[in-house]
């Protein structure tokens, strides 16, 4: 066996250590931890989902061990759930950054929807400190009416603090106190966003 293959076999095992040592982390997310708006908002409502919220993910490191959370995944089907039972008839679509550009530029479609919904990660950290983590994620939820166009902005945050616990609850619990912060911004504005649909049904 020549230099060359034998100094590449010997690489083998330090690359799959390194791999072994990147965990994915699925935040748990109890849908029963974030109530609805209710009644539901008499309104359309169209969740624009793009690929960066989508993907949007926090790696936290520890010795050899990293974990990458992802947020965007788990925040975009709990956001998903939240916005279909806030609303009459609510519903989530995955689109490119420039489809959502489009629909937020475009001449409104009240034929679809009252309220177009765009949510955004401004931050998100997972941090182990001496004596416990700490997760934290900070969402903006960006609401456009039709056919009005009137725009709104909500920010939540969420932080916990734990000592020996489960980084799927951990950051779990971060985002579902994101969401219900989300959730009462929407109902807070249940009169702004009723009015749209009662404007465009004239």
């Amino acid at each position: 066996m020549s230099r060359r293959v034998s100094v590449r076999w010997s690489l083998l095992p330090l690359l799959t250590v390194a791999a072994a040592c990147m965990h994915s982390v699925m935040p748990k997310v109890t849908p029963a931890k974030v109530p609805s708006v209710a009644p539901p908002i008499e309104a359309r409502a169209l969740l624009l989902l793009s690929p960066s919220f989508q993907d949007y993910g926090v790696q936290e490191s520890n010795g050899f061990h990293k974990w990458r959370y992802r947020l965007g995944e788990a925040a975009a089907a709990a956001l998903s759930d939240l916005v279909s039972q806030s609303f009459t008839r609510g519903e989530a679509r995955a689109l490119t950054d420039a489809e959502i550009l489009q629909w937020l530029t475009a001449p409104p479609d009240t034929s679809i929807a009252d309220v177009l919904l765009v949510p955004h990660f401004e931050e998100g950290a997972n941090t182990d400190r001496v004596f416990d983590t700490v997760s934290e994620a900070r969402l903006r939820l960006e609401a456009r009416t039709l056919p009005g166009t009137r725009t709104y902005s909500w920010v939540a945050a969420g932080r916990t603090a734990r000592v020996l616990t489960s980084r799927r609850g951990l950051s779990g619990n971060t985002l579902e106190q994101v969401l219900r912060a989300l959730s009462d911004s929407l109902g807070a504005h249940r009169a702004d966003l009723e009015a749209v649909r009662t404007a465009s049904s004239r």
